[in-house]
C-alpha cells in the first residue's frame, strides 16, 4: 500500500503482480489481514478503513469512525474476527469483522501524535506507538454471549465429569457446568477438526481433522498422548463404545473402523472398506442390539453387527444424501433424515430374538416442512424413548429435530409403537459380547449392486408399512441463527444441548426455554442445574478412592513406639538451673 491510494497484490514466490485494489481517496497507510475471515483491512490518510475481499479485488464495506487518519490496524489473533485500529489523534477502537461494529473506543493518555500500533496475541497485549510505548492489555477477543467466531462442529454434556465439550475447526473446550467458566482448551493446528468425542471415563479427547488423522489428548492437560490410524480421507463421523474401549470411525475414504484404545499405541480391531459407494456422511451405534449403521451420499443406509462387521441389512427409500441417523433403544427402531427434509423411521434386523414383521422397513415418515411449500434438511436428531416398568403404562417415543434452518422441532410418535405392534428387544447377554474380536472385510460387490439399485426407479421412495397416522408434531422454537450443527438430549439433568455454524452452544430445556449459552464472557447469567458433589470426578475413580477410605477405618490401630529426642535448649532454663545449684553472695 502507498500514497498513490492503492493497494497491490503480489505472489511472493514468482513476484509477480496479481491485482491493484482501489478505492481509497487518499493515500493508504497501514493494512492488516484477518485469516479466520479471509478478508483485508486497509487504512491512511482519507480517515476510513476499507474491507476488501483480495481474492476478487472487490470492496466489501467501508467503516467510518475515526477523525484522523489511521496509523495503524491489527487483528486481534489469527483465530479472532476482531482488529483494532488506530488515528494519530491518539484514538484505538475495536471493530467486529462479522457486524463491522465498534466494540470499543479507547484514548490513549499524553500523546501528542500517535505513531503506530503493534499487536501481540500470544500475550493479549497491544502496544501504542509514540514518543514512548503504551501497552494496553485485554482479556477477551470476540462477541460477548459468543461460544465461538466460528462455526461449531459438536457440544455435548458429561454427565459423569458435569463438563460441557465444544469444538470448532481449530481447538475444543471444556466447560465446567458448575461454574460455565472454560476448564481447559486443547488446540489443534494441523488442520481442521472434523470431529471429536470423550472416552468413558472423560480422561482423553479423541480429535479426528480435515486429512483423516486421529490425534488423542489428555483432557485436563491437552498433551497429545498418542495418534491412531489414520483413515485416507476426511473422518466425519467418530463414536466411543463405553465398555469396550473401542472407538468406531468412518470417513469418506468409505471405510468403517473399530480401533482398540486400551493399547500405547495404533491397533485397529476391525475394519471394512468400500462400506458404501459413496462418502460416508453419518455413523450411529447402539450397546443395546450390538449394530451399527452407516448414511452415505449414494443414498443407501447399512446396518451391520458391531462384533463382526458383518452386513445384516440395506435400507433403500431415501433419493437424496442421508444427513443423520440414530437408534431407538431399547426398540429395533433406526431413525434417518436426508437432504430433503425427510425423516424416516425403519424396523431393523436384530441379532438376538424375534424379528419384527417389518424389519427393514419404513413403518412411517413425515417431511421437516419449513413453510407450506418448501422443507428444511434436517442434520441432526435425537430420540427420547421411555419405556414403563409395569404394564398399565404405555411406552413413549419422541423426537427432535434440529434443521438447516436453525429451528428445533418436536415430533410425538409414541402411536407408532401402539400400531407396529412393537416391543423391546432383548439385550444381548454378556457371554455373546466379545469386543476384541478381529475382522477385516471387504463389501465392494455388495454395496455397487445396492447403491444402482438406490438409485433405480424401481424403488419406491420410502414407503411406509403403517398407513394411519402416528406422528404429531408438537412444539418448535428458533434455537439458532445459521444451520445447526448437532443436538443431543440430556438426562441428568433433562436438557437439550445445540451447535450451530453461528458459533453458539446453547442449553434448553425440553420445553424449548433458554436455559444458558456456553460463553467466556457476557452478560447471560450461567443457569444450569447442578449439584457440586463429586465435581469432576468419575465415579470408577470415586469407588475405588472410598474403598481405600473404608479399607484404612477397617485396619487395626498401630502401635507406634515412642522416639526419644534431645531437649530443646534455653537460656533462661538453664539461668535458673545454675542459680538454684549455686549460693550467690554478695
Amino acid at each position: 500500500c502507498g500514497v498513490d491510494r492503492n493497494v497491490m497484490i503480489w505472489d511472493v514466490f514468482t513476484g509477480i503482480w496479481k491485482r491493484t485494489l482501489r478505492g481509497h481517496e487518499m493515500g493508504v497507510r497501514c493494512m492488516a489481514f484477518a485469516t479466520s475471515t479471509k478478508v483485508l483491512v486497509t487504512g491512511g490518510y482519507d480517515y476510513n478503513l476499507f474491507v476488501w475481499n483480495p481474492y476478487v479485488g472487490k470492496s466489501i464495506h467501508i467503516i467510518d469512525g475515526h477523525t484522523a487518519p489511521i496509523v495503524g490496524i491489527e487483528v486481534l489473533g489469527s483465530p479472532s474476527n476482531q482488529v483494532v485500529s488506530a488515528d494519530s489523534e491518539g484514538f484505538m477502537k475495536t471493530w467486529d469483522l462479522g457486524t463491522y461494529q465498534c466494540l470499543q473506543t479507547l484514548s490513549v493518555p499524553e500523546v501528542l501524535t500517535l505513531r503506530a500500533l503493534l499487536s501481540i496475541p500470544s500475550h493479549k497485549r497491544v502496544f501504542a506507538v509514540d514518543r514512548t510505548f503504551i501497552a494496553f492489555d485485554y482479556e477477551n477477543t470476540g462477541r460477548a454471549d459468543q461460544t465461538e467466531e466460528e462455526p461449531l462442529i459438536k457440544a455435548f454434556y458429561h454427565e459423569k465429569l458435569k463438563v460441557f465439550v465444544s469444538g470448532c475447526i481449530n481447538a475444543v473446550k471444556v466447560w465446567d457446568a458448575l461454574t460455565g467458566g472454560i476448564k481447559n482448551v486443547i488446540t489443534h493446528t494441523e488442520t481442521e477438526i472434523t470431529n471429536f468425542c470423550f472416552d468413558d471415563r472423560g480422561r482423553k479427547i479423541f480429535v479426528s481433522d480435515h486429512c483423516g488423522d486421529i490425534y488423542v489428548y489428555h483432557a485436563s492437560t491437552g498433551c497429545l498422548v498418542k495418534k491412531l490410524t489414520p483413515h485416507a480421507k476426511e473422518v466425519s463421523g467418530m463414536i466411543y463404545c463405553e465398555g469396550d474401549k473401542n472407538i468406531i470411525t468412518v470417513s469418506w475414504d468409505r471405510s468403517i473402523v473399530v480401533h482398540d484404545d486400551s493399547e500405547h499405541y495404533p491397533k485397529v480391531r476391525r475394519k471394512s472398506i468400500n462400506a458404501h459407494q459413496g462418502d460416508i456422511t453419518c455413523v450411529a451405534y447402539s450397546r443395546h442390539l450390538g449394530l451399527i449403521a452407516t448414511g452415505s451420499t449414494d443414498c443407501v443406509i447399512a446396518v451391520r453387527e458391531y462384533l463382526k462387521l458383518r452386513i445384516l441389512s440395506f435400507l433403500l427409500g431415501h433419493k437424496t444424501d442421508i444427513t443423520a441417523i440414530a437408534f431407538v433403544e431399547p426398540f429395533p427402531l433406526l431413525v434417518s433424515a436426508d437432504f430433503s427434509g425427510n425423516v424416516a423411521i425403519w424396523a431393523v434386523t436384530t441379532m438376538f430374538g424375534p424379528q419384527h414383521r417389518f424389519a427393514n422397513c419404513v413403518l412411517t415418515r413425515f417431511i421437516n416442512m419449513q413453510s407450506l411449500e418448501s422443507s428444511a434438511s434436517v442434520n441432526c436428531l435425537d430420540a427420547v424413548c421411555t419405556v414403563p416398568e409395569n404394564d398399565s403404562q404405555e411406552s413413549s417415543l419422541v423426537l427432535y429435530t434440529g434443521d438447516e434452518d436453525g429451528d428445533v422441532r418436536c415430533w410425538d410418535v409414541s402411536r407408532l409403537i401402539r400400531a407396529a405392534d412393537l416391543e423391546p428387544s432383548p439385550e444381548i447377554e454378556p457371554a455373546e459380547w466379545d469386543p476384541f474380536k478381529k475382522v477385516e472385510t471387504d463389501a465392494a460387490h455388495t454395496t455397487e449392486t445396492m447403491a444402482r439399485k438406490a438409485a433405480s426407479l424401481d424403488v419406491p421412495e420410502l414407503q411406509v408399512q403403517i398407513d394411519q397416522p402416528v406422528v404429531q408434531q408438537g412444539i418448535s422454537w428458533k434455537a439458532h441463527k445459521d444451520s445447526m450443527r448437532t443436538l443431543k438430549v440430556h438426562f441428568d439433568p433433562m436438557c437439550i444441548v445445540t451447535a450451530g455454524y453461528d458459533g453458539m452452544a446453547k442449553i434448553w430445556t425440553r420445553d424449548g426455554h433458554l436455559m444458558t449459552v456456553l460463553r467466556a464472557y457476557g452478560s447471560i447469567p450461567w443457569n444450569f442445574p447442578v449439584e457440586a458433589d463429586n465435581h469432576g470426578v468419575d465415579p470408577e475413580t470415586l469407588d475405588r478412592i472410598m474403598s481405600k477410605v473404608r479399607e484404612a477405618d477397617g485396619a487395626p490401630q498401630t502401635n507406634f513406639k515412642p522416639r526419644f529426642t534431645v531437649p530443646g535448649y534455653s537460656t533462661l532454663d538453664e539461668v535458673d538451673r545454675l542459680k538454684q545449684g549455686y549460693k550467690v553472695h554478695v
